[in-house]
């Protein structure tokens, strides 16, 4: 008999009896006794346990020696023997995957200013996000926890992977950033995004709204933005991150749905002005439910839309219509205005695509679907 068994985390093990003319197979890897541990090298054996690698996929053969190792790397979950990377708050690298984590703090910096330009230009039409007093740094995971325990501090982040904190510098606010060391680089960039905005929400959410949202409105909001980036950059594998996490209990599904049917400009005026606490699963056209302040006195407005479903978006590229000059031309397609140079998301059906508009002229735009690699051209409809 031959076994194949199970490492589907630390103390789980489960065994499989297999008749040794039949040729072993799990998730589609075949294993055989000539072949070698994934972790030493060496020769199986008889008894194969099989471990899930979180960051290439599929499950690797160890042998039962390094299945008992209690060295595990950080980002792929599996055991390491030997040439790995450990951190100084305990965390353990594999050779392979060190070479992805972001170590070096002026690595970090970069990043966060290439974060901040990508927001930028993603969200110019929307909101404003603070370009000085921003500092970004790494921290270890100790550090991290340790700022969860001081009372008052503004900090967050899916499995305490960031923290945000704003501070008064003589009279100056300062917008304190702090990354997790040993991210990948688009975790890194997913983190750094979700903390940006928590700083938005500190400068232009009113103090009272800010603090009588729920915690999970206020996070999945920082994730829908985070979300919407990586989108933009085609990091389909950190958007399964963000939508797969418990993080925020199914809020950033309900933000999700919201920019989709509503879009993105009315769920920013909700945080800042909505009626409600959190967005409501039972009832998601409540997102229009807003209070805005009177311009003339203190009284508030409250202003309310009708609760029909809004019309479909076109399920192709359309341009709507053009705004000619010579110096400053501009386009509308689907529901999106662009000028040249400006890349944006734009409605196609029940989804969206990041679009990038490359030139203007008097009855047509050339633009690009970030990501395809291909031009097209959209003329204007002739009556």
């Amino acid at each position: 008999m031959r076994e194949i068994k199970l490492r589907g985390g630390a103390g789980m093990k489960t065994t499989f009896a297999l008749a040794s003319l039949i040729l072993p197979c799990l998730a589609g890897q075949a294993w055989a006794d000539s072949d070698d541990c994934f972790v030493c090298g060496l020769p199986i054996g008889k008894v194969a346990y099989f471990w899930e690698d979180k960051v290439a996929g599929g499950k690797k053969p160890v042998c039962g020696n390094c299945s008992e190792l209690t060295t595990v790397c950080y980002l792929c979950g599996l055991p390491v023997k030997k040439d790995f990377t450990e951190l100084s708050d305990g965390r353990i690298f594999c050779a392979r995957d060190v070479k992805s984590a972001v170590l070096d703090d002026a690595v970090a910096q970069q990043i966060g200013r290439d974060v901040k330009d990508a927001l930028i230009r993603l969200f110019s039409r929307f909101i404003t996000f603070p370009e000085t007093n921003v500092t970004v740094a790494l921290a270890d995971r100790v550090n991290l926890q340790e700022l969860f325990k001081i009372a008052g501090n503004e900090f967050t982040c899916p499995n305490v992977w960031g923290y945000y904190q704003p501070k008064t510098n003589d009279h100056q606010l300062v917008h304190d950033i702090r990354l997790m060391s040993g991210l990948p680089l688009t975790s890194l960039k997913a983190t750094c995004a979700h903390e940006y905005t928590h700083a938005w929400m500190h400068v232009n959410v009113p103090p009272q709204r800010l603090k009588g949202l729920s915690d999970d409105a206020r996070e999945g909001f920082c994730e829908l933005v985070s979300y919407l980036l990586m989108e933009s950059q085609n990091e389909a594998n950190q958007l399964g991150v963000i939508t797969s996490n418990n993080y925020t209990r199914g809020h950033i599904q309900l933000y999700l749905q919201a920019e989709r049917r509503f879009g993105f400009n009315e769920v920013v005026e909700w945080v800042q002005y909505g009626e409600d606490d959190r967005l409501m699963k039972d009832d998601l056209t409540r997102v229009r439910q807003v209070i805005l302040p009177g311009r003339t006195n203190a009284a508030a407005t409250v202003v309310s839309f009708p609760s029909a479903e809004l019309p479909p978006a076109p399920k192709t590229l359309i341009l709507k219509g053009i705004k000619w000059s010579k110096t400053r031309p501009m386009a509308i397609i689907n529901d999106r205005t662009f000028e040249a140079h400006e890349t944006s998301l734009v409605h196609v059906g029940k989804t969206n695509v990041t679009v990038r508009c490359l030139n203007i002229s008097e009855d047509s735009v050339v633009i690009q679907v970030v990501g395809s690699g291909e031009q097209q051209t959209l003329k204007l409809r002739t009556p």
